[in-house]
């Protein structure tokens, strides 16, 4: 019974993942004009979304559980998040930044958003391939809750 609840997390959190991967992907034309911090940033989404594919792919079962890739990704993850708030810096909303006014004017919660995705890919890092899944949905969790608080989408 165990196994068949972590195959289910797993399910769970890696169609969350991709999901999220998908949007991500869309990201590159997104990416068209984009110049100064505004590109550095999306640059750094679409490095995240990079690092995140082979540990999603193992999560769902459909690549070999590697630690040293996985701690070696989720490492990069953790530094990525540790940038994010100086990625956006005041003024640096207009397009065809995604970003949503709300950041700036929560910045301290924004800031704790990045803390949170920083702490969970610190989680992934010394994650086995038993605790994967929930590792992988734990990270996905972090990265959806601020894009749909500080995220604008895009018609």
């Amino acid at each position: 019974m165990k196994q068949g609840r972590v195959l289910l997390l797993a399910g769970a959190g890696v169609a969350g993942v991709f999901s999220l991967l998908v949007a991500l992907a869309g990201g590159v034309q997104a990416h068209k004009g984009a110049q100064g911090v505004v590109k550095e940033r999306m640059k750094l989404m679409m490095r995240a979304e990079k690092r995140m594919r082979p540990i999603a792919r193992m999560a769902a079962g459909k690549r070999a559980f590697d630690a040293e890739t996985v701690r070696r990704n989720a490492q990069d993850l953790m530094q990525y998040a540790e940038r994010i708030p100086s990625l956006f810096p005041p003024g640096s909303l207009k397009p065809p930044s995604e970003a949503a006014a709300a950041i700036w004017q929560q910045f301290d919660t924004f800031r704790q958003q990045a803390e949170n995705m920083r702490k969970a890919s610190q989680q992934l890092m010394q994650a086995k391939a038993q605790t994967l899944p929930a590792a992988v949905q734990k990270l996905q969790q972090t990265c959806k809750s601020c894009h749909v608080r500080y995220r604008v989408e895009k018609e």
